[in-house]
């Protein structure tokens, strides 16, 4: 199993012990095991963020915990407020750097720490999480040419079946991994222009047709 670190190249506004403690909390006993990781969390929120009907909180916050009723236990009121504090901090921080101009989007994906790749799998995972949320929205951008090649890899990433056609025609799903982290900066903003450029033509008025 790779040895992974954390690539905290965007963690403001939460502070590093922040992060480091929603992690802990994310991945402790105190949660159920099918609760996202850090990494499948930011996923998660950057899809609900670009999505073309964004949902609110009491919606998309208990599936972070897993996709049964199970919830975490809490130590107290206090704990729980403060947990759910640091996730919706999380999602404002995404918020803001993708209304930023340009966008200031970095994926939080783990990092093999003895290669020095990118683990984007988790990642990937979350945000088609994210998707499966309104899956009716989200359809119109799969069944598009042009809107399969945007989301297209991030499907393959994380869907088993396709990881393992991928690793059958001998791609290197490691470097894929990779290549693919890198260009999430730039796809997912990418996105997220597309469910507005579609929006926008449809909130236009259709032209009269001409007199004859």
């Amino acid at each position: 199993m790779a040895n992974k670190g954390y690539s905290q190249a965007t963690v403001a506004p939460l502070t590093d012990a922040e992060l480091d403690e929603l992690a802990a909390f994310l991945d402790s006993d105190a949660t159920p095991e099918e609760c996202m990781d850090l990494s499948m969390l930011h996923g998660y929120l950057t899809a609900l963020l670009i999505s073309p009907d964004e949902p609110l909180p009491d919606t998309w916050l208990p599936p972070v915990w897993g996709d049964g009723s199970e919830r975490p236990r809490f130590d107290s009121p206090a704990q729980q407020t403060h947990i759910e504090d640091l996730v919706l901090r999380l999602y404002n921080q995404l918020s803001d750097q993708l209304s930023a101009e340009p966008p200031a989007f970095t994926p939080m994906v783990y990092v093999d720490e003895d290669s020095g790749t990118d683990i984007a799998q988790q990642w990937c995972y979350g945000f088609m999480l994210g998707t499966s949320l309104d899956p009716d929205s989200w359809q119109p951008l799969l069944e598009d040419e042009d809107g399969i090649e945007l989301i297209g890899p991030i499907l393959d990433c994380a869907d088993e079946e396709s990881r393992s056609d991928m690793e059958a025609e001998g791609e290197n799903l490691v470097q894929f991994e990779h290549q693919l982290a890198a260009a999430l900066p730039e796809l997912i903003p990418t996105i997220r222009d597309y469910w507005r450029q579609r929006a926008e033509h449809a909130a236009k008025p259709a032209r009269p047709g001409r007199r004859h």
